[in-house]
């Protein structure tokens, strides 16, 4: 059964550095080795301010929140063995530049239940987090959606 009173509830607020070498681990994990990911002469030669970020470099920001996604799971009320990570969408808001210090907020934005195409019911966990900078700007917003299926 869905439980709605979760809908608005904060899971999660951390602080995070931006940092250059999280930002080339992440970038070589992607078998990835162009040095604009991790030098800002790079970076600049190929017409960049400083070095950019990776578009997905916000699941680094995941390892900061204590207890991790187990953590965050169990806040949901969910059983972590049956759950699956459905989607994910960002919206870029504000410039990130290696440096900067991020201020993580995971928030419960909705729940809702469907019929599996195999049978089954399906909650869906949609899943909002804002990166907020040190200036206080909402810099990238990023939805996840975790769905947690039936036994």
């Amino acid at each position: 059964m869905v439980d709605s009173t979760i809908i608005g509830r904060q899971l999660a607020e951390f602080t995070f550095p931006v940092d250059r070498s999280k930002v080339r681990e992440l970038a070589r994990s992607f078998g990835d080795n162009d040095p604009v990911w991790h030098d800002p002469e790079a970076a600049q030669a190929a017409g960049f301010g400083s070095v950019p970020m990776l578009p997905t470099w916000t699941v680094l920001a995941d390892h900061w929140s204590e207890g991790g996604t187990p953590a965050m799971v169990a806040a949901l009320g969910a059983d972590l063995a049956r759950v699956l990570h459905g989607e994910a969408t960002w919206e870029y808001l504000a410039p990130v530049h290696i440096g900067d210090e991020l201020t993580t907020r995971q928030t419960v934005a909705d729940v809702s239940t469907r019929q599996g195409k195999r049978g089954g019911a399906m909650t869906m966990f949609t899943i909002n987090t804002d990166f907020v900078n040190q200036h206080g700007e909402v810099a990238v917003r990023r939805t996840d959606i975790l769905i947690e299926r039936e036994v």
